[in-house]
């Protein structure tokens, strides 16, 4: 079967057909892929459900995967794969239920170096709901005002993984986690090392503030960038079908995580992420 690409919607997300990942891509399939996805800011490959070396190997042509931060939620085979469930817990506090990423974010914000790409992969997934939101940052950005663009060249925004401006419960860290990730500061506006395009830097669950702004002038800005980014004419829903790996580039997206499912069902997906570089 032919490799056949599919628009998911009107301004982002392609669905790749046509290939079994349970080998590798050979490198013209590879960088079809890749191509498609600078193109859609989020990649959806369908398959089947894949073990771990299959996956680590069939995502190597993506870039250097990074062995996952929180040792509990590591893949007992794999350091590179996060097992992300309907049924995590904080593990390290009080045992309450943590629903991963279901505030909007761009992932590894909080690192001086945060990952370039995201991979998740469908193990489990519930017959309704569990869809993942997206937003272009790169529409959102090209949307502003000419005035907003100007008045946001050079803004710099500290970024913390606890940030008092967060939107959802983050889960209790041990002490090492802790010193691994000091605040870090990061542009506003991102400037994509592969396709040269500016797209708007947020992180709505790490920012802490705008630097060289008092808090009430930092909040109202980011409060502001955050509405307009998040606006419906930006975004994509993907709705998961077993055995998706979708892929997504977090130097010009936003992303989100519903927790909407009914009671009872089960959510199970294998995160790999992709090493980047300091956003300029």
């Amino acid at each position: 079967m032919a490799l056949e690409f599919t628009r998911l919607g009107p301004h982002m997300g392609i669905a790749a057909e046509g290939v079994d990942l349970a080998t590798p891509p050979d490198t013209t399939t590879a960088g079809e892929l890749r191509r498609a996805l600078l193109d859609g800011l989020v990649l959806c490959i369908r398959g089947r459900p894949l073990p771990p070396d299959a996956y680590v190997a069939a995502m190597a042509p993506f870039g250097t995967p990074r062995p996952q931060l929180g040792l509990h939620r590591r893949h007992p085979e794999r350091a590179e794969i996060m097992i992300l469930s309907s049924e995590d817990r904080d593990e390290l506090g009080d045992g309450g239920r943590i629903v991963v990423g279901a505030a909007w974010h761009t992932d590894d914000s909080f690192m001086a170096l945060p990952c370039s790409l995201t991979i998740l992969h469908g193990i489990e997934v519930p017959e309704s709901g569990g869809d993942t939101q997206f937003v272009n940052m790169y529409a959102a950005y090209e949307a502003l005002p000419d005035a907003m663009q100007r008045r946001l060249t050079g803004v710099r925004v500290v970024h913390r993984y606890d940030s008092s401006r967060k939107g959802n419960r983050v889960g209790t860290r041990s002490a090492e986690e802790v010193a691994r990730t000091p605040d870090v500061d990061h542009p506003i506006v991102r400037t994509h090392p592969e396709t040269g395009r500016k797209a708007l830097y947020l992180n709505p669950n790490r920012m802490e503030q705008v630097v060289g702004m008092d808090r009430a002038e930092s909040d109202q800005l980011l409060d502001q960038l955050i509405a307009h980014a998040t606006e419906p004419r930006f975004q994509y829903r993907h709705k998961w079908h077993r055995g998706d790996v979708l892929i997504w580039d977090n130097r010009c997206t936003m992303h989100k995580a519903n927790a909407d499912y009914p009671e009872g069902s089960r959510r199970v997906m294998h995160r790999i992420i992709v090493e980047g570089t300091r956003p300029v």
